[in-house]
């Protein structure tokens, strides 16, 4: 019998690196390689979610890994899209984003 190994079972990857606030980030081209949802631990917050992402700065010849921590429903949706479109033509999750501030919201540029 062939047993199975854990990753072929679950979908959860570990996202680390040095945590970086959103608002420093702002008109940074990062590489976004890859996010998790989870709910909120701040539920008295206006958003029940929390997006976790992980990216390093495009002009960073290192790669180092850092991780934004967001409750945009904006950003959160235009994850999910760009996941839906990847997946569908095989294709990791790695891209190119811009955070922007647009009013009082996030959003990927």
């Amino acid at each position: 019998m062939d047993i199975p190994k854990f990753n072929t079972l679950v979908e959860h990857t570990v996202l680390d690196g040095d945590k970086v606030k959103i608002d420093d980030l702002l008109n940074k081209v990062l590489v976004i390689t890859g996010f998790s949802i989870s709910t909120s631990k701040y539920k008295d917050k206006s958003s029940a979610f929390c997006v976790k992402v992980q990216f390093y700065y495009c002009d960073d010849d290192k790669k180092e890994k850092k991780v934004f921590f967001s409750g945009s429903s904006v950003i959160k949706e235009q994850l999910d899209e760009v996941k839906r479109k990847l997946e569908s033509q095989n294709l990791p999750l790695l891209f190119e984003a811009t955070v922007k501030k647009v009013g009082n919201y996030y959003s990927l540029v």
